[in-house]
């Protein structure tokens, strides 16, 4: 793809101010949901996680072929949920051991690049570059069997090298939802935290914010409470 003339305000508005100081751009996120609503078959699973739920998720591994783009990484949302109740429970386990996995997969007739964006929004074109954590995303084009999303990353600073962000557009035929997390709760916790864990996914799938530390701790207090509600009927 060549995106040496191409601007973030076109490409991906919905990201602009993330790029751009003072951006006073309008993006109609209203119709981007409705956008979103009407092509809900086609992004399957992957709709759930959108507008950027998967933000702040830690890349476990990006890899590609001439065919295939998949993006691994350790779903925050779910690790926040467990490191609460880790602390609410006080149990013994290792942080580095609560890994969530979920992989984002573009595959068929692949396109993509890898971009930087400079402070006027323009975007540069560059190699692969190694990115270290999910930010935020936009499904930009939906039509006949293709699907393209603008995807933006962190990569991490690295000795005197500052972090940067970094833009992956990817197009590809199939996009390919494999989630994970399930078994890595119950390979962490085994049964004993289920009805927990079933009462944060039906948050998450709804409209509610639950990606922080706090909330995530409100969840277990409501989930007791109700528990406690329906064994006194």
């Amino acid at each position: 793809m060549e995106n040496s003339k191409k601007n973030i305000k076109t490409i991906a508005p919905f990201l602009v101010n993330d790029f751009i100081d003072k951006e006073e751009q309008f993006f109609d996120t209203e119709e981007y949901s409705n956008f979103l609503n009407q092509n809900a078959v086609q992004l399957g699973l992957f709709k759930k996680y959108l507008i950027c739920k998967l933000h702040d998720s830690r890349i476990i591994e990006l890899i590609h072929d001439l065919d295939s783009l998949k993006i691994k990484l350790n779903d925050f949302s779910t690790h926040v949920f467990a490191d609460a109740i880790i602390e609410r429970e006080k149990i013994k386990i290792p942080h580095n051991k609560l890994v969530f996995p979920l992989t984002i997969e573009l595959k068929g007739k692949l396109e993509f690049s890898y971009n930087t964006v400079d402070n006027n929004g323009f975007l540069n074109e560059i190699a692969t570059a190694e990115v270290n954590e999910y930010l935020c995303e936009q499904v930009t084009k939906i039509e006949n069997d293709r699907i393209e999303i603008v995807f933006h990353f962190w990569k991490d600073a690295k000795k005197k090298r500052q972090g940067e962000r970094i833009i992956i557009i990817a197009s590809a035929k199939k996009l390919i939802i494999t989630e994970k997390q399930d078994s890595a709760w119950s390979e962490i916790f085994g049964n004993k935290y289920d009805g927990y864990y079933e009462y944060f996914k039906e948050q998450f799938d709804s409209e509610r914010y639950v990606s922080d530390h706090n909330n995530c701790l409100k969840l277990i207090d409501e989930y007791e409470k109700k528990q406690m509600n329906d064994n006194s009927k």
